[in-house]
């Protein structure tokens, strides 16, 4: 009997169709929302493979166009100081070079993590990657050309004596200067090889700053072998392998879309000695972590994925898609 009430009713056009709209409207948004996940999981596979695509040997992952990360080298990393004693270049004009021998030379790579007399003792830090085999202590000479005026007499300054009676004579001319030339023993410590070439490095702007180590110059020159560099940095690869979580597509205005995503990174090469005390402790409170999280925004207006200014964690924490550990 209800079988037979139910379809008498259903015959009806108008309630044929109330019940037709009622059960489509429900699935809607459900469709609506299958829809956005997909076109958020896409979005952060697209941003997946930008990230892939970025250089990995310049610039700085959180400027948005790099897929590396630089950690700063503490105070106590590297020293410098001079082969001579000030006493001996004092009030005097000076030029200093380098012997040019067959370990530094115009033909020399790498990079200098501290210099000074012959015999000196290197930073903790620098004895860790010399145990490593990665930086040697290079013996140089060091030639220092001084000159400085001589000692003037009484009558080339103008002073004569007061009982002589005769004419004033005129005055002398001033002293010829005084030239000398040394030579003192130095140590370098140079790093070479794929581990350090490449990743330490002194950004543009740093150099010639007082505490910047300065490359010592060739004998007759005034320049340093244009293969060698300083340090202030440590820089490093980063491969991204897969989004951990990614936040709703956002269309922000017409032709402005935005996402915030969470990629899981590894090194793409971890040195050694990274592990060693000595290196922890000048890298402090960073360090080469075999695995690490990026989080960011980025942005689309229709040329490609890149990476908004400020990272809004708080589209993940709310309704962000978690897709693995």
């Amino acid at each position: 009997m209800r079988f037979w009430v139910m379809k008498s009713l259903l015959a009806a056009p108008l309630l044929a169709a109330l019940v037709t709209t009622a059960l489509t409207s429900a699935s809607v948004p459900s469709a609506c929302a299958a829809s956005d996940d997909r076109k958020a999981a896409q979005a952060a596979d697209d941003i997946l493979a930008t990230l892939r695509a970025l250089p990995g040997d310049r610039g700085d992952l959180e400027e948005g166009n790099s897929r590396r990360v630089c950690l700063r080298l503490g105070g106590d990393a590297i020293h410098s100081e001079a082969a001579w004693p000030m006493s001996a270049v004092i009030a005097s004009k000076y030029t200093a070079g380098v012997e040019p021998g067959a370990a530094y030379n115009a033909d020399t790579t790498g990079v200098l993590l501290g210099d000074g007399p012959r015999g000196m003792e290197p930073t903790p830090f620098v004895q860790a990657l010399m145990a490593a085999g990665v930086v040697r202590r290079v013996p140089v000479t060091w030639v220092v050309h001084t000159t400085h005026p001589g000692t003037p007499t009484a009558a080339q300054l103008g002073l004569h004596d007061l009982d002589d009676s005769s004419e004033p004579r005129p005055s002398e001319p001033p002293p010829a200067n005084v030239e000398a030339t040394m030579r003192f023993d130095g140590d370098l410590f140079l790093g070479s090889g794929p581990e350090i070439v490449g990743h330490f490095e002194i950004p543009p702007d740093e150099r010639g700053r007082i505490g910047a180590v300065s490359i010592p110059p060739l004998l007759g020159t005034t320049s340093p072998p244009s293969g060698v560099t300083s340090a202030s940095r440590y820089c490093y690869a980063l491969a991204p392998q897969r989004v951990l979580e990614y936040g709703p597509l956002q269309t922000i205005e017409p032709g402005h879309q935005r996402i915030t995503v969470a990629v899981l990174m590894t090194p793409e090469q971890v040195p050694g000695w990274a592990s060693d005390p000595r290196v922890l402790e000048v890298f402090a409170p960073q360090f080469i972590r075999p695995q690490q999280v990026f989080l960011a925004t980025f942005d689309n207006f229709g040329d490609g994925w890149k990476k908004f200014g400020l990272t809004f964690a708080k589209d993940l924490a709310e309704t962000g898609h978690y897709v693995g550990e």
